[in-house]
């Protein structure tokens, strides 16, 4: 019962950290300050959470599925992270990067979280066909 109580303050504690950290984000974006907004966001990312976004892309769908069951992600940071490698994926196409690495990832995490959850939102619905769109 103790570590039940531990593990989910540790999930809440992410949660906070994770939407301070897109709301900073998204922020910067509407500044202009993409670039440097995706710089900061990865670096916080990686410093405060342990999450390596980099990383996080280049795993394969088995791999990241574990990858996600050890960082303890719920189904709302699932859909706060892949709604930021979805704007990631969208900024590297503006700049004619490697945009679809991006996106992939982001349809996977919805993937995951589709599994994982028994509910489904709107939001998660729009950004999966978002995602579809720009694989097209």
């Amino acid at each position: 019962m103790q570590q039940r109580d531990i593990i989910k303050d540790e999930i809440e504690q992410l949660g906070r950290a994770l939407g301070k950290l897109i709301a900073n984000f998204l922020g910067m974006k509407t500044e202009g300050k993409v670039s440097e907004a995706i710089k900061i966001t990865n670096a916080e990312l990686l410093s405060e959470l342990d999450i390596d976004i980099n990383k996080l892309v280049q795993l394969d769908e088995d791999e990241l599925d574990g990858y996600i069951e050890s960082i303890n992600c719920n189904d709302l940071h699932l859909d706060q992270l892949a709604n930021y490698l979805f704007e990631v994926g969208l900024y590297e196409k503006s700049v004619g990067g490697n945009s679809r690495e991006w996106f992939e990832s982001a349809m996977r995490l919805t993937e995951i979280v589709g599994n994982k959850s028994d509910t489904i939102t709107f939001a998660r619905i729009d950004l999966i066909k978002n995602i579809e769109r720009e694989l097209e």
